[in-house]
């Protein structure tokens, strides 16, 4: 007997997840009636529109994260009844990097932060894209001192 198994399942298209939409720029057919891709301002958020984080007991690593995500493009896109559920993504990091969450649980904080924008992937998912800033110079990083070996 030759030939394939039939329990051998030939990857083909058809069968698997639906492609993601292409930004507006690259896609070649214009069919009504598709959801529009949404621009998030380059600026992101100010600082005073920042909600606080609730408690003190926060990781220094938790904080930065919290500010970073709060004044990024993804925050203007967000609702104040939005808020819970992202102070819950903040305790589940917080937990995690203490050691105290599970890892079983990362998938449930990855859905999250995929709910929020907060991947490349999930922002294409979301039709999301970022709009264009102002082009800064960034700072050069501080050039680390490394130890060589010498012979005595």
């Amino acid at each position: 007997m030759g030939g394939i198994s039939p329990y051998v399942r030939i990857r083909d298209s058809r069968y698997g997840m639906a492609p993601q939409p292409k930004p507006p720029g690259q896609r070649r057919r214009r069919n009504a009636g598709q959801a529009e891709w949404k621009t998030l301002p380059a600026a992101g958020r100010s600082r005073s529109e920042m909600p606080e984080l609730p408690g003190e007991d926060w990781l220094e690593s938790t904080i930065e994260w919290w500010k970073t995500i709060w004044t990024s493009p993804m925050a203007t896109a967000w609702e104040d009844a939005d808020v819970d559920s992202i102070i819950r993504l903040a305790r589940m990091r917080d937990d995690f990097h203490r050691g105290e969450l599970p890892v079983s649980a990362f998938s449930a904080m990855q859905a999250l932060e995929d709910r929020f924008g907060l991947s490349p992937k999930s922002r294409r998912g979301l039709q999301w894209e970022i709009g264009k800033g102002e082009v800064v110079d960034m700072p050069k990083p501080k050039r680390e001192r490394k130890l060589r070996a010498v012979e005595a």
